[in-house]
C-alpha cells in the first residue's frame, strides 16, 4: 500500500508520519510526505525526536505535493487542519482521503521538557494509528483484488480510524435545509468513532492546592487525595505553589512556571482544592491557573482533561470556592465531574499528624475521587474526539481561504 501524508509546510507532522510509517510498516507500506506550501526544510526538532525514538531520518525532506504526480497513493492522509481544508490535486482523486488533525508540537512555545512531551505524544499517536494501517496493508497484500471500496470499508471498521475520515456530505445524503452549514466540516457524531483500545498506562493526576500556610488544610486534603488515588493505581503529582511569581509579570520562564506548565501537559486529570477566603477561592489557587494559557502554540494543555473541585472552610459549609472553580474549569475547557467536596470547619477534621479523621466529609472526598477516576478512564483516550468542534474546523478552512486570497490580490 502507498500512503502520502500531507500538511501545509511538510516540516513536522507529515514528516513524523512518513518516517514512523516506513519504520513500523515498511514491509507492507511505502510512505511519502509533501506540503501544499513546503517550507523547504524539515524542522530540526522533528529530526531530533525521530532519532531519539529510533527512527531513520535519512532522505527526509520538505517538498511539494506537485512532485508526486506519478506516485499514485492508495491513501492520502492530511495531518494538519489547514491542509484538510485545501483541494488536493486532481490526480489524488482516485485515492482514499482521511484526516488526522494532529496537534503541531513544533509550534509549542514552552520549555524543552514541554516540547519533548508534546513530540512524544504526537509520535505515540502516530505509532498507534500506523499499527492499524499496517493491518489493512497486510490484508491488501494477501488479497490481490483489494480496491478503493475495500480500503474505505477497512478503515471504517477500525474504531481508532473510523472518525478520522474527512467528512463528505451532499444534499442527497443530508436532505436538510441548513444553508449556513459548511458540509465539508459537518459530521454526524458516532459511537463507532470512540476508541475501542483503551490505554494501559497508569492514569496521571495533577493536584493543586491554594494556601501557603504551614498547616494548610487545602494541602492536607490534596495529600489525602493523593493517597486515595495512588491506592487505585494512579500516578499522582502535587504542585507546590511556593515561589510561583504573580501572573502578568515578565517571568514566564521562571522555573516554577515551567514546572507547572509541564505538569499540566503531563496530566490526564486534575484536582483543585482551595480555601474559601472572603467568599471566594484564594489568589494562590487562581494564580496557578492564570499561568496556564488556553493554548501553548497549537496545543491546549488542559482541553478535554478531567477535573474535580474541592474547598475547605474555616466556618460553616459553603460552596462559593467550588462554584468559582467550576466556572474556571469550563473556561479552561476541562471536563469537570458532577461531584464536589466542601469541608466545613476544616481545623476540626484533621489529626495533629495531618491525617484526616473519619467523617462524612472524608467519605465525600472518596466519592469525588472515585468519580474522577472513572471519568478519566472513560474519556482520556477520546478527549480529542470529544472536544473536536465544528466551529474550529470551519475556522481553519476560513483562515486558509483568507491567506490564499490575500496572496492573489
Amino acid at each position: 500500500m502507498k500512503i502520502l501524508y500531507i500538511c501545509t509546510h511538510n516540516r513536522c507532522r507529515s514528516i513524523l508520519s512518513e518516517a514512523i510509517t516506513n519504520g513500523v510498516a515498511g514491509d507492507v507500506i511505502t510512505a511519502k510526505s509533501a506540503g501544499s506550501q513546503p517550507a523547504g526544510e524539515v524542522h530540526p526538532l522533528s529530526l531530533t525526536y525521530l532519532t531519539q525514538a529510533g527512527y531513520d531520518t535519512q532522505g527526509l525532506q520538505s517538498q511539494s505535493w506537485d512532485d508526486f504526480d506519478d506516485f499514485e497513493p492508495d491513501l492520502v492522509i492530511t495531518a494538519c487542519d489547514s491542509a484538510a481544508g485545501e483541494s488536493c490535486p486532481m490526480y489524488f482523486g482516485r485515492s482514499v482521503k482521511i484526516h488526522w488533525g494532529l496537534s503541531d508540537p513544533s509550534k509549542l512555545d514552552g520549555s524543552d521538557a514541554e516540547k519533548a512531551h508534546a513530540f512524544a505524544d504526537c509520535i505515540h499517536t502516530i505509532e498507534a494509528r500506523v499499527q492499524q494501517l499496517k493491518s489493512i496493508a497486510e490484508q491488501m497484500t494477501a488479497q490481490a483484488s483489494f480496491n478503493k471500496e475495500d480500503l474505505t470499508a477497512a478503515l471504517a471498521r477500525l474504531p481508532d480510524l473510523a472518525h478520522l475520515a474527512t467528512p463528505t456530505t451532499t444534499t442527497e445524503e443530508r436532505p436538510m435545509d441548513l444553508p449556513n452549514i459548511d458540509p465539508t466540516s459537518f459530521a454526524t457524531p458516532s459511537f463507532e468513532a470512540f476508541t475501542q483500545s483503551p490505554s494501559t498506562h497508569k492514569p496521571r493526576f495533577l493536584l493543586l492546592y491554594g494556601s501557603l500556610r504551614e498547616r494548610s488544610y487545602s494541602r492536607l486534603v490534596v495529600e489525602e487525595s493523593a493517597r486515595i488515588l495512588q491506592s487505585w493505581g494512579a500516578e499522582v503529582k502535587i504542585f507546590n505553589p511556593e515561589g510561583l511569581p504573580q501572573p502578568d509579570t515578565d517571568d514566564g520562564r521562571h522555573p516554577k512556571v515551567e514546572e507547572l506548565r509541564e505538569l499540566m501537559m503531563w496530566s490526564e486529570g486534575q484536582v483543585w482544592c482551595s480555601p474559601e477566603r472572603h467568599g471566594a477561592m484564594t489568589s494562590i489557587l487562581k494564580s496557578q491557573i492564570d499561568w496556564v494559557p488556553l493554548s501553548i502554540g497549537s496545543v491546549r494543555p488542559t482541553q478535554g482533561k478531567t477535573l474535580a473541585v474541592m474547598q475547605v472552610s474555616g466556618g460553616s459549609q459553603s460552596f462559593n470556592a467550588v462554584n468559582q472553580m467550576r466556572i474556571l474549569g469550563r473556561w479552561m475547557r476541562m471536563l469537570t465531574i458532577p461531584n464536589q467536596s466542601s469541608v466545613a470547619k476544616a481545623f476540626l477534621e484533621f489529626e495533629e499528624d495531618g491525617r484526616m479523621k473519619p467523617s462524612p466529609y472524608y467519605n465525600r472526598i472518596v466519592d469525588v475521587l472515585e468519580e474522577l477516576m472513572k471519568f478519566t478512564l472513560l474519556t482520556r483516550d477520546n478527549k480529542d474526539y470529544l472536544v473536536d468542534r465544528y466551529s474550529e474546523r470551519v475556522e481553519s478552512a476560513e483562515q486558509l481561504s483568507q491567506r490564499v486570497n490575500q496572496r492573489s490580490i
